[in-house]
């Protein structure tokens, strides 16, 4: 099958959620299709990068898009129906040159990743499917309930614009994925039992448990310039390890991870918190830390940091906002907490019982081994891609 993917970011390196799921579908689908990828990017993509790709894909595409383009496309969008998400990625001029390319490839299948990549697949000739990932109008609904005045408003309006915009888009595609249940049921659609759910996996051969000494107590990962985890570090490092001192004073956090903002560097000043920034080799930053802890309040999808933390046998503490994507037992492969004493006892008590820290950490990656395995990720793709259907509903 010829098969076209349309991204809303260059799959390589892997720093962000979307990156990670596409680009081990890419890896996945080019073993059986013909893969031609079309990318939108804000970025500059470095040769080495694209070069990567080029082992997967039979043809790349990539268009990038300015700082002023996108400040102009966010100005309309105060006017526009669309969320604003829609308006930063789209381009009449890149939509027209997408139809060229398409029209000279005539693919059989159009994969389209995530709702904001939506417009582009207008005037296509195939079978469209889409990839929700997350439900977008929850995470910027849960965002709103963390911020206050005109934040707080732009946020709550972003949100209702999204959960419009993902049901309306719905029947422009022949068939529908997203990450996990609590996402398809805050989908506005009368059809939710037709979107297959394909959660992310994790590479347990690469995500192995750590064998060297952790240098911090404490550690979380995630990408520093997404608004859901600049929250939860701010609080790790100003509210949990302050609480988590009083009873063991000299307990270090790590906050690691790409594109760290002004206010995350800045809490290097509070006693104990180290910023790590981006690792060549992420496994470095997890084995960094005897506990992973993850207090996001906010945000949607499936949080693949934890994961990846349980898969290297380091015992994560996290919320059962967190937990309700991934579908851990708590206590025994997860521990969790929705406030900021209990917490700090889950920390506390793992801190002072190494031994305990073993046996969370045994059942955290047996967890994970045995249901998020890309081998079942992948299986639930090609079943997405297997089925052809009309777009009459």
């Amino acid at each position: 099958m010829k098969l076209l993917i349309l991204t809303s970011r260059f799959p390589y390196p892997i720093e962000k959620g979307d990156k990670l799921r596409i680009y081990h579908q890419i890896r996945h689908l080019s073993q059986k299709h013909e893969v031609h990828l079309i990318a939108i990017s804000d970025q500059e993509v470095e040769e080495a990068h694209q070069q990567h790709l080029e082992s997967f894909c039979s043809s790349i595409h990539i268009f990038p898009i300015s700082k002023g383009g996108i400040a102009f496309s966010l100005l309309k969008g105060l006017f526009g129906v669309a969320p604003f998400q829609v308006h930063y990625f789209y381009r009449k001029r890149i939509h027209k040159k997408i139809l060229k390319i398409a029209e000279e490839l005539k693919p059989d299948r159009i994969y389209c990743q995530l709702i904001r990549m939506a417009p582009y697949v207008k005037g296509l000739d195939a079978q469209k499917s889409l990839d929700y990932m997350d439900a977008f109008s929850l995470g910027m609904k849960r965002r709103a309930k963390h911020h206050v005045g005109i934040k707080q408003v732009l946020f709550r309006w972003e949100a209702s614009k999204l959960k419009s915009y993902e049901e309306k888009v719905f029947t422009d595609f022949n068939s529908h994925s997203i990450i996990s249940e609590q996402d398809r049921e805050a989908l506005n659609t009368p059809y939710k039992d037709q979107i297959q759910l394909i959660p992310n996996g994790v590479d347990t051969e690469f995500f192995q448990p750590k064998k060297e000494e952790a240098e911090y107590d404490l550690v979380f990962v995630g990408n520093l310039g997404y608004s859901p985890n600049i929250l939860a570090a701010k609080y790790l490092a100003t509210q949990l390890l302050p609480r988590i001192r009083k009873d063991l004073p000299e307990t270090r956090l790590l906050l690691a991870g790409a594109r760290p903002v002004k206010q995350i560097l800045e809490l290097e000043k509070e006693a104990g918190v180290s910023i790590g920034g981006w690792y060549e080799d992420i496994r470095d930053a997890y084995a960094s830390g005897k506990i992973f802890v993850a207090p996001l309040f906010s945000g949607s999808g499936q949080q693949n940091k934890i994961l990846e933390a349980m898969a290297m046998g380091i015992p994560c503490v996290s919320t059962s906002i967190v937990n309700k994507s991934i579908g851990a037992k708590s206590p025994r492969d997860i521990l969790l907490g929705d406030d900021l004493e209990s917490l700090a006892e889950h920390c506390i008590f793992l801190l002072k019982n190494p031994d305990h820290i073993l046996i969370q950490a045994s059942h955290g990656r047996a967890f994970v081994e045995n249901n998020y395995a890309w081998s079942r990720s992948h299986k639930q793709l090609d079943e997405l891609f297997s089925r052809s259907v009309s777009l009459t509903r």
